[in-house]
């Protein structure tokens, strides 16, 4: 078994295994605080008083409240697995010992089918260290036992067990467990990274954060320091602020993206990431978007806060309403271009303002029309947490091309308009940039209609070099309009 080292183990009947970070990649007091926050919010005033009245306490209320939490999807830790099937298949008994609730345990052992017993807590005591150990000893009596864990918390378990197990994924925790007991056998999973935690904060979708320079830029203000400095903060502060945002929706839609055939592989959803390392960081992140926006202006906070509210809303209910989800995407692209504006101190063309609204909404459209065509293949009717059936494809990729092409019209009429004279020695120029954009939206469609377009088409356009293509020679455009005189 990869990952996997034994030393001279006794010969014991029964195997006894912690859950929480050793079955399963996740911990379920997490996840079932999750659903059971996403069911009643205003529980989270309750918590604290739950807590005075011990752990075990607080666990059996959360699981109550997150009664028929499904376990079928939650991720487990592969080797571990096939190690306790291996012993069952071998004769032994397997025993799931827990700190988590009796009802979500239960689950579990369930799911894996070869399980003999629990060993919970149960609303009075905390099953978990020494008061873990009592309990399986009182379970087994005399019988010897081992026994899988991964924490500190697991040393007063082992220390009563005949074999002891470690499963981590960290080189120095597992230094320390096989230093008091050297005959310790390990069983090595992965760990968070870098990597990981970068995928989690979707660290590239930091450039929808470029548009926050588009009226510096189209202004003709880019030599101004002061101003481009501002503009500069904006972006780094919506892009914290975007990170926690992430963060959230992820912990909110853990159900749903493990159902997803690619959404299932997120840091959260795939338990890469732990659930209390995202409680923790989403904060941390919003603290500081919010520090570096009093920093750029004051009236910058207040549509920082506007975006927080809205991205907010969409995670906790509006991205379920058919519509209004895809509406809302294309307000928070064009938010963005507000904030740049108000953080430069330049008042945003409402030209740029409608160009933003109907090309993002053009994008929205291709990724609910993505999502859409997957469940085609897959033969499924309906979205996971949406508000949409497979049904609805046609008129939304139909929604999409229209808005499309009326961005398109947007920038032709903006051609025409007496304002672009102040700002280009040559405005017919730009002419030539009608095509390309309207040959770019046909394009996207085209190819989502092929089912080419990632979901995320921002992900599409990163790696596709047309789309960069596309964009030099907008720019070269926009730089020609400029300089050169008609």
């Amino acid at each position: 078994m990869q990952g996997y080292s034994e030393k001279a183990a006794p010969d014991v009947a029964v195997v006894c295994a912690d859950v929480d970070g050793t079955v399963l990649a996740t911990d379920l007091l997490y996840e079932s605080l999750l659903i059971a926050l996403k069911r009643k919010p205003w529980i989270v005033f309750q918590l604290p008083l739950w807590l005075l009245r011990g752990r075990a306490f607080l666990k059996a209320q959360i699981a109550e409240r997150a009664k028929g939490m499904s376990c079928a999807l939650l991720p487990v830790h592969e080797q571990v697995v096939e190690y306790l099937r291996g012993r069952a298949a071998r004769g032994n008994r397997v025993i799931l010992a827990s700190a988590s609730d009796q009802s979500l345990v239960s689950g579990v052992a369930h799911r894996l089918g070869f399980v003999d017993g629990i060993i919970t807590s149960d609303g009075s005591t905390n099953c978990k260290g020494e008061a873990k150990a009592k309990l399986i000893q009182q379970h087994l009596g005399q019988e010897p036992w081992e026994y899988l864990g991964d924490s500190s918390a697991d040393f007063e378990v082992w220390r009563r067990a005949a074999h002891a197990v470690c499963v981590s994924g960290r080189p120095g925790f597992t230094a320390k467990v096989t230093r008091e007991f050297p005959q310790a056998s390990v069983i090595g999973v992965s760990r968070p990274t870098l990597h990981t935690l970068a995928r989690a904060l979707r660290i590239h979708q930091w450039l929808k954060n470029l548009l926050v320079f588009l009226p510096l830029v189209l202004a003709h203000q880019w030599l101004n320091m002061q101003a481009a400095s501002a503009a500069i903060l904006a972006a780094l502060s919506f892009s914290m602020c975007a990170s926690g945002v992430y963060l959230v929706n992820d912990l909110l839609d853990l159900e749903a993206d493990r159902k997803h055939p690619r959404k299932r592989k997120r840091p959260c959803a795939s338990g890469e990431l732990p659930i209390k390392w995202a409680l923790l960081l989403a904060p941390i992140l919003f603290a500081a978007a919010f520090m570096i926006a009093a920093c750029v202006h004051t009236e910058f906070v207040v549509v920082l806060a506007l975006y927080l509210v809205l991205t907010t809303a969409y995670s906790l209910r509006l991205k379920a309403l058919a519509l209004v989800d895809i509406i809302l995407l294309a307000m928070l692209y064009t938010i963005r271009i507000v904030g740049g504006g108000v953080a430069a101190g330049i008042v945003v063309s409402q030209w740029l303002l409608g160009l933003s609204m109907f090309l993002f909404l053009s994008l929205a459209c291709v990724k609910r029309f993505s999502e859409l065509l997957v469940l085609q293949q897959r033969n499924e009717k309906k979205t996971w947490g949406r508000g949409y059936w497979v049904g609805d494809m046609e008129q939304v990729a139909a929604f999409g091309a229209a808005s499309g092409y009326i961005s398109v019209l947007v920038l032709a009429l903006y051609v025409s308009s007496n304002e672009i004279v102040k700002l280009y020695s040559n405005p017919r120029l730009i002419w030539l940039a009608c095509p390309l954009l309207l040959y770019w939206v046909s394009r996207i469609w085209l190819l989502a209609r092929r089912g080419v377009v990632h979901d995320d088409p921002l992900v599409f356009a990163l790696r596709d070099k047309v789309t960069y293509i596309v964009a030099g020679l907008g720019l070269v455009i926009f730089v020609a309009a400029k300089f050169i005189h008609g």
